[in-house]
């Protein structure tokens, strides 16, 4: 066997090996990805403010009406502002725990659509199912 294939063998066995080990990857992450608890936005303000121990408060300014909603489930805070004679338009959303902010939304960062379904951490799954 001369010296080209040889070196053509070893490159074919690399690429092989290294598609292997990407395609494997691929296949967990995905499987991670459809394992993680989803909700969309508004599931989460739904629960945020048809909660029986939120605390809301409604302010007007330049003629809009904006909704505040506060709640606290064992150390977790939720805080949900809406806009809107029904709070029908979302503006922020937020879920934090001691250790930090467990999910966010902000409507100006145009990430997320409010009846997109997104990743949310476990903890917070368990707390509004």
């Amino acid at each position: 066997m001369s010296e080209v294939q040889q070196f053509i063998r070893d490159i074919t066995t690399k690429a092989k090996d290294t598609l292997s080990n990407t395609s494997q990857m691929v296949k967990e992450k995905i499987n991670t990805v459809l394992q993680k608890p989803m909700a969309t936005i508004d599931d989460l303000a739904q629960y945020i403010s048809t909660h029986p121990d939120t605390s809301f408060d409604t302010k007007e300014f330049l003629g809009f009406q904006y909704h505040f909603y506060h709640l606290k489930v064992s150390d977790i805070i939720f805080y949900l502002e809406t806009k809107g004679d029904h709070g029908d338009y979302i503006l922020d959303l937020s879920v934090c725990s001691p250790e930090g902010t467990l999910f966010e939304y902000h409507s100006f960062e145009k990430k997320y659509g409010a009846d997109e379904k997104v990743p949310i951490p476990a903890a917070l799954a368990n707390i509004i199912q």
